[in-house]
């Protein structure tokens, strides 16, 4: 997930105009013009390589620069895409993903991002075309045919928000990934992720309609389905990603929150319906006038404090999630009688929570325009935290065959979903 060189590679790479998140920028906010997604990556794997031989350690992710060197390319950005009335958007998100990727390294070498401007505009306006405008259109002649109270534009409404957002938003999720991990390589070897969007929106749109069904305990089994369905189609060069793991390990903290959000929930209502039952006088129209600023005070410090409790609660199921995904994930074919090499992620909910709230007031306090620099926070703990586990051989691996899709994310961003 970078733009950075792809060190031993037989013909040069664009890294060499493309800084990592914390270096200035030589070539202005979007970086130069790329001649295609694939015009500088070899076709074989690099001739030199840190290590030839399989390291059954640890081999730790690392982050190069400061997020908050991005502030400057976030500024130009929103001043180039104000004057050009969005179009600039294109480049400047195409620049700071290379920013991003070239900032993430392994064995001291860089991600390489080799997505273009031109991909994303014309992916974004054919399904603007082709499926925003005529779902618009649709709706607009149901309600003037049959008007907006009628049965018919009441279930072209439902089925809209009901099915086919859902839907729709699960198909950008897998493309936009797909486009990303396609225009995404290391070392030269570029990665893709072949299975059907179709086949994965199906899933989660089923998993969703049973999740209250079943109470919500459906929900730690759906997030590890839904993972198990991305990671085994996904392949770095021709080493497949493979994924082991089952919902069983992760329902234990998922217990707590359940029952904990049980309790806070009956907890915040029986304090809210004694603060306002104390003031409630059967026959008087004008009871709520009884209401002290006090009350009040104690009716939105239950709200809130039940909302920073299950924050903390949920922040730790969702760290020890995201731990045990990583830990299931299985990368390449393991020698034999050996342990396959996995990731291994060590985040906490103390860090994580920490990482939402200060990113929502980096995000909103700048009006959306230090957005990158809140990812790039997030980005940098995760890869600060992120290792491969076991005897994976980086000299191993030979390149992708798979096509690529020439176009761009399209409902990714139209949905603004995973947006760097």
């Amino acid at each position: 997930m970078s733009e950075g060189s792809v060190p031993g590679t037989a013909q040069p790479n664009r890294a060499t105009s493309v800084p990592a998140v914390g270096q200035p920028s030589t070539s202005g906010p979007s970086g130069p013009p790329p001649a295609g997604p694939w015009a500088n990556v070899s076709a074989s794997a690099p001739t030199s390589v840190p290590t030839t031989t399989p390291v059954a350690g640890r081999q730790p992710f690392t982050w190069s620069g400061s997020p908050w060197d991005l502030t400057r390319t976030c500024l130009m950005n929103t001043v180039l895409a104000v004057l050009t009335l969005g179009i600039y958007s294109f480049w400047g998100r195409t620049e700071i993903r290379r920013r991003l990727w070239s900032s993430m390294r392994l064995y001291g070498e860089p991600l390489a991002y080799h997505g273009t401007p031109k991909e994303l505009m014309k992916g974004f306006f054919a399904v603007l075309g082709a499926v925003l405008a005529p779902l618009f259109v649709v709706g607009i002649l149901l309600a003037v045919y049959f008007g907006q109270a009628s049965a018919v534009f009441s279930v072209y409404q439902f089925g809209l928000f009901a099915v086919l957002y859902p839907i729709l938003t699960a198909i950008a999720f897998y493309r936009g990934r797909r486009y990303r991990l396609s225009r995404t390589s290391w070392r030269g070897m570029r990665g893709s992720l072949t299975g059907s969007s179709g086949a994965y929106a199906a899933m989660n749109w089923l998993t969703m309609c049973a999740v209250p069904l079943t109470l919500f305990w459906l929900i730690p089994y759906r997030a590890v389905a839904l993972q198990r369905q991305i990671v085994d189609d996904i392949t770095l060069g021709n080493a497949r990603l493979q994924f082991d793991g089952s919902a069983g390990p992760v329902y234990k903290r998922y217990a707590v929150l359940w029952f904990g959000t049980i309790v806070l929930f009956a907890g915040a209502v029986a304090l809210i319906s004694s603060t306002i039952g104390a003031r409630y006088q059967p026959g008087n129209p004008r009871w709520l006038q009884a209401i002290s600023g006090r009350d009040v005070a104690k009716v939105f410090g239950a709200i809130i404090g039940a909302i920073v409790i299950w924050s903390l609660i949920s922040s730790f199921y969702f760290a020890r999630l995201y731990n045990y995904l990583a830990h299931s994930t299985r990368i390449g074919q393991a020698p034999q009688g050996a342990e396959p090499a996995r990731f291994h992620l060590d985040v906490t909910g103390k860090r994580i929570i920490w990482l939402f709230v200060t990113n929502l007031l980096i995000t909103y306090l700048s009006l959306y325009i230090l957005r990158p620099v809140a990812m790039a926070r997030t980005m940098k703990y995760y890869a600060e935290n992120l290792s491969i586990v076991g005897p994976f051989d980086p000299a191993a691996l030979g390149q992708n065959t798979t096509v690529f899709d020439p176009s761009g994310e399209g409902l990714a961003q139209a949905f603004d979903l995973d947006a760097f």
